[in-house]
């Protein structure tokens, strides 16, 4: 039988004489022997002690203590008698949500895709993720920095970058395309500045991370030269698959999609293209969603619908989402911070994940993957979002917390 601890750890935090309080969430620990709380911390670590060397726990959070119900936060196995995990973080980046990382089981264990298997064990880091896709308004902010400072040339029908190979990252002119480029400016259509972008494609969305970078005074992820990533820094990159995957899920096992109420998607939970197809939707109204459907491309402001339990909107549907994966089969076994496979040059495709506004039921759910878009595709229905790897320091002001 599962033991629970006995300290529930209520996220009111005193650091000097100030005091933090988070909207009164609550943490406990579920482990399978017994275990003794012994501290919670002012940066958000539950610590407790284990009476066996190994074996898994889950972290359950409930957002108020009036609230009935625990929902899963993170997971993960004991490699010592004393163990800790942060479940918090009092001031994320701007725009951001902190991800706890943990374990998760990875793939499609419903049967629904045969690309996103074999189902498997994988671990992430804690990390930050964007709230929402990134924005047209977003892209244009950095593409006229990046401009502004010769890092990309512009021409009649192109934004290319301007060193090495003139890399293509976004056309210009694109039927339906919000981003536009006049006179040494870049601009958003009318009215669509809130909206996620789209066709900027895989070297695209790389180097916005690292213009954006630049434009903050932070880490640079990448090498623009070789298109390869140091994971090492402290900056905005892609998720890799493994990343979005665990953030898409928010805490929840064995579900088709992220909400864990229902079974079940419609229009009034993420903009996708209904059908008769699958039984899993049941949306009063099909096809294109009503509400987007006038308007090319049909994608809906974000922030539009209801975020995950991490507070992630969009993760189903709008648009889809670049990773930084090269596209192959899952391997089998246990993965920690796995960054996708090795290119021995054979592999010519990138991923990205969670669905579009053009996509049906089964594209949208927590395991779709689509594995056949090279990363020059600029599609309209297909943007992304940024991560940011975190690092923690040592814990610091402990101060136990009773019930």
């Amino acid at each position: 039988m599962p033991h629970i601890l006995a300290l529930t750890v209520l996220l009111t935090l005193s650091v000097g004489r100030t005091t933090h309080a988070e909207l009164g969430q609550l943490f406990r620990v579920v482990t399978e022997s017994p275990s003794v709380p012994i501290r919670f911390t002012a940066d958000g670590f539950l610590i407790w002690s284990n009476a066996v060397p190994s074996g898994p726990y889950e972290i359950q959070r409930r957002l108020t203590p009036a609230s009935p119900d625990w929902s899963p936060w993170t997971r993960g196995t004991f490699s010592n008698q004393v163990w800790s995990a942060r479940v918090h973080h009092p001031a994320p980046p701007p725009g951001m949500q902190f991800i706890p990382g943990g374990q998760f089981t990875m793939g499609d264990i419903l049967g629904d895709l045969t690309n996103a298997r074999s189902v498997h064990q994988a671990f992430v880091s804690p990390f930050f993720m964007a709230t929402f896709e990134v924005t047209t308004q977003q892209v244009s902010d950095a593409y006229q920095w990046a401009f502004d400072h010769g890092l990309i040339l512009v021409t009649n029908n192109s934004v290319r970058l301007a060193q090495g190979t003139n890399t293509l990252l976004m056309p210009l002119r694109a039927f339906s395309q919000e981003v536009q480029f006049a006179d040494g400016t870049f601009s958003v259509r009318d009215g669509r500045t809130l909206y996620p972008v789209s066709f900027v494609n895989w070297f695209g969305a790389v180097a916005y991370c690292n213009f954006r970078g630049m434009m903050e005074g932070r880490d640079l992820c990448y090498d623009l030269a070789n298109w390869s990533c140091d994971f090492s820094k402290v900056g905005y990159r892609l998720p890799t698959e493994s990343e979005w995957e665990f953030a898409c899920r928010g805490g929840y096992e064995g579900q088709r999609f992220p909400w864990p109420d229902s079974p079940f998607i419609d229009h009034s939970r993420a903009n996708y293209r209904s059908s008769t197809n699958n039984f899993y939707d049941v949306s009063p109204t099909r096809d294109f969603h009503p509400d987007y459907a006038a308007t090319r491309p049909r994608s809906s402001p974000v922030g539009t619908f209801a975020p995950n339990q991490y507070g992630l909107h969009d993760m189903t549907g709008n648009v889809w989402e670049w990773c930084w994966d090269w596209a192959a089969r899952y391997p089998s076994g246990f993965h920690i911070n796995r960054t996708g496979p090795e290119n021995d040059g054979t592999l010519q495709f990138r991923i990205f994940r969670g669905g579009a506004w053009y996509t049906t039921a089964e594209r949208v759910t927590n395991a779709s993957r689509y594995t056949s878009a090279r990363p020059s595709a600029t599609v309209e229905d297909v943007g992304f979002r940024v991560v940011m790897p975190y690092r923690p320091a040592p814990p610091r002001t402990l101060r136990r917390v009773p019930n």
